[in-house]
């Protein structure tokens, strides 16, 4: 037995070992560019060793303080320069900045049995290395299993997890400001790896009406009002994540209510009522843009049907696009390795297939993601005829 243990605890402090020089080649690569590309948080590391299955997530909060996007950029702008330069004060900027500073670190379920004990003491050793490594108190590091989803029960993605401690702040991401959680939830408020294609929704969607259904906290529906859409409207099942959108969208200045709705309802519910209705002539029931991001599996307690996108995902597309208008573009997203698209069983007419579906994952997996695997995602649109 003792020389059992003693093996266990070798092979902990050499897994540690590989897990701090990983996260330290990494941090080196992307802490400049996440200063470039106006983020404060970012994955430092993402299964990068098959036998370490951990992601880790860096979080830098804003001040107390700031509370307006304006300010937040100005101060960004400031403090990196003091850093770039490195003059006297960037020591002091970079010291503040760590007191503000958090990995936020998930154990991915193992696909074999382990010991309860010895996976949390495998967990505490990993959580010690990235906390040397970053230079960061033992309790900026926070450590969370996640599980498979499972239809055995039901089981509420959006309960609260028992934590002793309450860790939340405001961060940036690409100009815009978000709250998140760490501690009280499985996920944090944001998803990193969608931040391309909400870049991408900015962009092109002035003077268009966008709907986000499964919205979360709002994160695309924050980067469609700031590119200028004509109308947001977001929709999520969850109490506690439409007020977070709500909260998202007013922190960036978003405050009017009936150009930004937040709707909470089921989203497939919502889906079939828009379908139900003729199109009105305001155009609020009609939609230029809409982001579909359904989680792959919910049995929530809140809704007496059961998602599963892998065989659900013919149904919810042709309900989006049964109100998308007619030059309009649905981006859908899936995190299921399992789904399998066809574009052929889109809505077609008379054997006519009317919608050209466009494969778009390469371009909407970030630089911080080694996994390129992390989600797929697909740009639909109706296809052009010619008379």
């Amino acid at each position: 037995m003792i020389e059992q243990n003693a093996n266990t605890e070798e092979k902990n402090r050499y897994q540690s070992e590989l897990f701090a020089n990983r996260l330290a080649k990494n941090l080196k690569q992307l802490r400049k560019w996440a200063r470039r590309s106006r983020v404060t948080c970012y994955r430092l590391y993402d299964r990068d060793i098959p036998e370490i299955p951990l992601a880790c997530d860096i979080y830098t909060f804003l001040p107390a303080e700031i509370t307006d996007k304006m300010e937040a950029a100005r101060f960004l702008m400031e403090q990196n320069t003091a850093i770039s330069a490195n003059g006297p004060e960037a020591r002091q900027i970079i010291f503040e900045e760590t007191q503000r500073t958090y990995a936020h670190i998930y154990l991915y379920e193992r696909p074999y049995e382990k010991d309860d004990a010895e996976e949390d003491e495998w967990l505490k050793t990993m959580a010690a290395a990235a906390a040397k490594t970053l230079g960061l108190e033992h309790d900026h590091v926070i450590t969370k299993t996640r599980r498979h989803q499972s239809d055995n029960g039901k089981r509420d993605q959006y309960d609260k997890i028992d934590s002793q401690i309450h860790i939340s702040g405001t961060i940036q991401e690409q100009g815009q400001l978000f709250k998140v959680n760490l501690t009280d939830y499985i996920d944090t408020g944001i998803f990193f790896d969608h931040r391309p294609l909400r870049d991408t929704v900015r962009s092109e969607c002035a003077g268009k009406t966008v709907l986000n259904l499964f919205c979360y906290t709002g994160s695309f529906s924050v980067y469609a009002a700031e590119g200028r859409a004509k109308r947001v409207e977001s929709v999520d099942m969850s109490k506690t994540y439409t007020e977070w959108a709500k909260s998202n969208l007013k922190l960036n200045g978003f405050t009017d209510e009936e150009k930004y709705p937040v709707c909470r309802q089921d989203a497939v519910g919502f889906l079939n009522q828009k379908n139900a209705e003729v199109p009105n002539k305001e155009g609020t029931n009609r939609y230029d843009i809409i982001i579909l991001d359904p989680p792959t599996f919910s049995n929530s307690k809140r809704t007496d049907t059961t998602l599963d996108i892998n065989r659900d995902w013919i149904s919810l597309v042709a309900k989006c696009l049964g109100i998308l208008n007619p030059d309009g573009t649905l981006y859908f997203s899936t995190n299921s390795r399992r789904l399998k698209f066809d574009s052929t069983l889109l809505p077609s007419q008379d054997g006519t297939e009317l919608y050209e579906a466009t494969d778009i994952t390469s371009k909407t997996v970030p630089e911080d993601y080694r996994n390129s695997r992390i989600h797929r995602a697909w740009k639909i649109k109706a296809k052009v005829t010619h008379e």
